[in-house]
């Protein structure tokens, strides 16, 4: 097996989801799931695995929807998919055909016979309405895997007013009602919390996802990310003397995560002996590079957009600044003392709630001595900037 960080998988490539994956089906027979984590944690690996093998019964569209930016854009897609799984089967969608005749689709939207667009909500409804109809008598169900759904109603609000994302959100808790049969998955990095924040900003009181059960992949178990590093090592032929100590090191240096393991082994010379010790320091030099292609920016990044309120941006700055120096994270109290003497516009429940947040994007963790810390070690580490913080818990050979 090769490395390939950030590339396409085989389905026999993507390891120690399948318990996961087997979960994740059982929801699926009884309700919409909306899966949540950190980006490059894994998501889009686990839907293309379970696309490509689902379990008899299920038949799954999946689409990803983060570039989409209206309303119109995000029903012609679903119409889309749904036609294309009917045309298969020789069969039509009805009612959408009794909506808009003969199909036209221009710059991504449909148009009617008389050229205006074709209403979204008209669309939807009418696809799903179709959907069931020609599936409520088979022994087949239709789930739509929707990746990136935050980013949608994110650019839906930016693009057409929170009041259009509204209705979109309203509009699919209508359809999960009233088409039972047709299941939903959806996906994203950013938190839809982020979302219906603003919303509410504006007015809006529902709880679109309140059908829904929420997820959250996280990292490899241990043992399946060892194993995917040994497998890797193995795959791209390098000089490993103690293959079960480097394939344990790679796993704890990454955190247990996929996407890093991959990026890890990919970036060890062939040339060289690989060791714990080679690893480390290949990881330490590979954080501190100003050309770090880790893709863990967006870790800082996105806090300007997500955390606009006040002085929120610059405690969680604060919060995260004085946690990357721990390893073993901080008690609550301690915490707060910290912030409080590098922002002294702040209190204890501004903090309070900014941690929650920050729990929920799945920054930090309580771990088993109730205390705050990074969930990923390897951000940790990026976050304070390499070798200044870190604590080793490995042996190095």
């Amino acid at each position: 097996m090769k490395s390939n960080p950030g590339g396409q998988l085989a389905p026999e490539e993507i390891l120690g989801r399948d318990e996961f994956i087997a979960e994740l089906w059982e929801i699926l027979a009884g309700r919409n799931v909306y899966m949540n984590d950190l980006r490059r944690i894994g998501k889009t690996m686990i839907i293309n695995k379970m696309e490509a093998e689902p379990p008899p019964g299920w038949v799954v569209l999946k689409r990803d929807l983060g570039g989409l930016r209206t309303a119109s854009e995000f029903a012609t897609r679903v119409f889309r998919d749904a036609n294309s799984l009917l045309s298969i089967k020789k069969r039509s969608l009805r009612r959408m055909t009794d909506l808009i005749g003969s199909v036209e689709e221009i710059a991504g939207v449909l148009k009617l016979k008389n050229g205006s667009v074709a209403p979204w909500k008209e669309v939807l409804s009418r696809t799903f309405a179709d959907l069931d109809e020609d599936y409520k008598t088979s022994e087949e169900r239709i789930v739509f895997f929707w990746d990136e759904v935050p980013f949608l109603l994110d650019n839906i609000r930016t693009d057409e007013g929170p009041a259009r994302a509204m209705e979109v959100l309203d509009t699919l808790r209508s359809l999960t009602q009233d088409y039972p049969s047709i299941r939903l998955l959806l996906t994203g990095s950013v938190g839809i919390h982020h979302v219906l924040t603003e919303l509410r900003r504006d007015g809006y009181n529902n709880s679109p996802l309140n059908t829904f059960e929420r997820v959250a992949p996280g990292p490899l178990d241990r043992g399946d990310a060892i194993y995917l590093a040994d497998q890797l090592l193995l795959g791209e032929k390098l000089k490993v003397p103690e293959r079960g100590d480097a394939s344990e090191c790679i796993a704890s240096l990454t955190g247990d995560v996929p996407f890093y393991i991959h990026r890890l082994v990919s970036r060890m010379p062939k040339s060289k002996e690989v060791t714990p010790a080679s690893l480390h320091d290949k990881l330490e030099s590979e954080l501190i590079a100003a050309d770090n292609d880790w893709d863990l920016a967006h870790y800082r990044n996105r806090l300007t957009k997500y955390y606009p309120n006040g002085n929120d941006e610059t405690v969680v700055l604060s919060i995260l600044d004085s946690l990357s120096g721990e390893a073993g994270g901080l008690p609550v109290a301690d915490l707060m003392n910290r912030v409080k003497s590098t922002v002294p516009k702040t209190d204890d429940e501004q903090i309070r709630s900014l941690l929650k947040l920050l729990l929920a994007d799945h920054y930090l963790v309580r771990n088993s001595r109730n205390r705050y810390t990074f969930r990923l070690e390897i951000v940790r580490r990026w976050w304070g900037g390499g070798s200044r913080t870190v604590i080793l818990t490995i042996r190095l050979s």
